[in-house]
């Protein structure tokens, strides 16, 4: 059973690497989610500043608008003003006129911060887009080394998984089956005992069964964690049994 333990150890290796591995190939994927959501969020801000100003340049345009209606409105009190032919038109002409005046120039006023309101957010958008086109840049790079990456991961799982299957060849059907299905719970499918310990669980094995690991003639598993045991020392004691 030495041999069958050799292999199996040899196989288990193998599903080491290939896990880890895999593993490796699977977090590039995610991580680059990750970079792509969180990019896709700052655009949408971006963009969400863009209706924002266009907005503003919407209510700008109306103000622009209703300011030509003040002023055209300004310039008829004036002529009413002129054309008055007693003291009570001229006092309601001279009303209107300078409330018309004032809405111009509170018109003006609220023009010239919409105005510079507007500048400074074209700047700072275009900044922005400047910044998001170079973090744009910067994920496509990453994908693109990403994919050689993950190509590169494929490849050593591909060649270690042609290792991993003649190693299984040399493994009884049966005992592949209950490796497998061991590995499938636990991870870790064989481990030694060492001084009477399961190093998978760290219990400590029944005498009777310590005693046939020491003779390593069986394939024995764990009472507690069922892992597949053998003795620590079995490995190191085959070359003197061999000899003798």
């Amino acid at each position: 059973m030495r041999d069958q333990i050799k292999r199996l150890e040899e196989l288990q290796r193998y599903d080491a690497q290939i896990q880890e591995l895999t593993n490796a190939l699977k977090a590039i994927p995610a991580k680059l989610e990750a970079s792509q959501s969180d990019f896709a969020r700052v655009e949408a801000l971006l963009e969400n500043e863009r209706a924002q100003l266009a907005e503003s340049q919407r209510y700008y345009s109306e103000q622009k608008s209703q300011l030509q209606t003040d002023e055209s409105t300004a310039s008829g009190a004036k002529h009413k003003l002129s054309l008055a032919k007693n003291s009570k038109e001229y006092v309601a002409a001279q009303r209107e006129m300078e409330q018309t005046r004032e809405s111009v120039q509170n018109r003006e006023q609220e023009i010239a911060k919409l105005i510079e309101a507007v500048e400074a957010k074209e700047k700072l958008l275009a900044e922005r887009a400047a910044e998001l086109e170079v973090l744009r840049k910067s994920l496509d790079k990453d994908a693109d080394v990403a994919r050689k990456k993950m190509s590169e991961l494929e490849g050593k799982i591909a060649v270690i998984k042609v290792d991993r299957d003649k190693a299984a060849t040399g493994i009884k059907p049966d005992v592949l089956k209950r490796y497998g299905a061991i590995r499938m719970r636990r991870g870790l499918a064989v481990t030694t005992v060492r001084n009477g310990t399961c190093q998978g669980c760290n219990m400590n094995v029944p005498p009777q069964l310590f005693n046939v690991l020491q003779r390593g003639n069986s394939i024995e598993t764990c009472p507690y964690c069922h892992r597949i045991v053998y003795w620590e020392n079995l490995m190191k004691d085959e070359p003197a049994a061999t000899s003798s």
